[in-house]
């Protein structure tokens, strides 16, 4: 019986014990000073990348019949090859229209393509920043009428998004 009371008592001051090291572990000590910071918006541990994501607005053409370079230079652009064997069509997504192509350093970079067909989304594509250009291809199943949207992201500028329907 007392070495039962014993068991007890241990786990109950292990419990307190453990308590008090969460409590330590989650006080108001400052991050430490290097290359990770933490995020509010995930309740994560932000690398240094991800801080150079500064904008996350949604863009659009001021005037869709005069864009300006600037907006031509984020907008992603999206063209259709051939089907495979499988009738999947090639889609090519380029970020930069009208042959402006949009820089790739490590401080500022399309950071994501996503693709949408008719709403859903199809393609999630990432990309490090620096010396990578921001295209991207991919076999996709469409059908004439289906309306594809391609998003690209720089982490600087903004949102740009096209569409096209098939």
């Amino acid at each position: 019986m007392q070495r039962r009371e014993a068991f007890k008592k241990m786990g109950l001051l292990g419990l307190v014990g453990l308590s008090g090291m969460a409590l330590v572990s989650c006080g108001n000590e400052e991050a430490p000073k290097n290359k990770l910071a933490y995020s509010t918006e995930r309740g994560k541990v932000k690398s240094e990348r991800d801080k150079l994501i500064t904008n996350r607005e949604r863009k659009s053409f001021a005037d869709p019949k005069n864009p300006t370079k600037a907006e031509l230079k984020h907008t992603p652009e999206i063209t259709l090859g051939d089907k495979d064997k499988r009738g999947n069509t090639l889609v090519n997504i380029s970020v930069g229209m009208s042959g402006i192509i949009h820089p790739s350093t490590k401080e500022h970079w399309i950071d994501f393509i996503k693709v949408y067909v008719n709403e859903r989304l199809v393609v999630d594509a990432e990309f490090e920043n620096g010396g990578i250009r921001s295209f991207a291809s991919f076999y996709i199943e469409l059908v004439k009428g289906d309306i594809i949207r391609a998003e690209a992201a720089c982490n600087k500028h903004g949102i740009y998004e096209h569409q096209l329907e098939v």
